[in-house]
């Protein structure tokens, strides 16, 4: 049977892989912050547990969430160059 998860080791594992941002737990979701994600406009997973996902997935989350808000703010610079 697999250990709970805990924030603890997400935020661990998160910092093993060099990044500096921390898991945080809201009212029904929890939600990446400081860090890498200060400028992130979309930070949150939309779970009630923390053992809704594993660790391999909290870690896939995080990724899919930087790729995101990457495309997220190179589109909103592009547009701004657009409109000068």
């Amino acid at each position: 049977m697999p250990s709970r998860l805990t924030l603890k080791t997400v935020n661990d594992e998160l910092a093993q892989r060099g990044h500096t941002a921390l898991l945080e737990k809201g009212d029904g979701y929890f939600y990446f912050h400081t860090g890498e994600t200060i400028d992130w406009l979309d930070r949150t997973v939309r779970v009630r547990t923390i053992n809704s996902l594993t660790l391999k997935e909290w870690i896939e989350e995080f990724r899919r969430l930087k790729e995101l808000n990457g495309r997220i703010l190179r589109s909103a610079k592009g547009e701004g160059k657009r409109t000068r």
